[in-house]
């Protein structure tokens, strides 16, 4: 059944897509990122999701979002470094005063408790139970 999200890809196709792209094996991939061959197949199959600090890696290594590739949507590609574009709504203009307001530490507790609540959401999207509570313990 896979995480199917946006545009009716799963996570494990996106980055199948990724690895596919540079012509490499399962074998190579799982050396690449130093792990085991069955945990590449198990991310692929959407069997389980990789750790949060691995998606991140993996971003990082292929140059795409980390919300590109826990989410997908239009744009794989890094936004530029600058100020995220305006946001449109007036509730996100109000969260994002609120957040530049914020410490560094208490952003970065912001940025985990919306991240559980994506992961949250993610789960009820697929159906599922899935808590994402392995991920996010990463």
């Amino acid at each position: 059944m896979g995480l199917r999200l946006k545009n009716d890809e799963s996570v494990g196709e996106r980055l199948r897509s990724l690895r596919k792209s540079m012509k490499r094996t399962l074998k190579e991939e799982s050396e690449i990122f130093e792990v085991s061959l069955n945990s590449v197949y198990r991310w692929e199959h959407d069997m389980t999701l990789p750790k949060r600090s691995m998606m991140r890696k993996i971003a990082e290594f292929y140059d795409v979002s980390y919300e590109w590739l826990l989410y997908g949507g239009n744009s794989e590609k890094k936004p530029a470094q600058s100020q995220t574009a305006c946001a449109e709504s007036g509730i996100e203009q109000q969260l994002l005063r609120m957040f530049q307001n914020l410490s560094n530490d208490s952003k970065f507790k912001v940025l985990g408790y919306v991240e559980r609540i994506c992961i949250e959401d993610l789960g009820e999207k697929i159906g599922s139970n899935y808590t994402g509570n392995a991920y996010l313990n990463s």
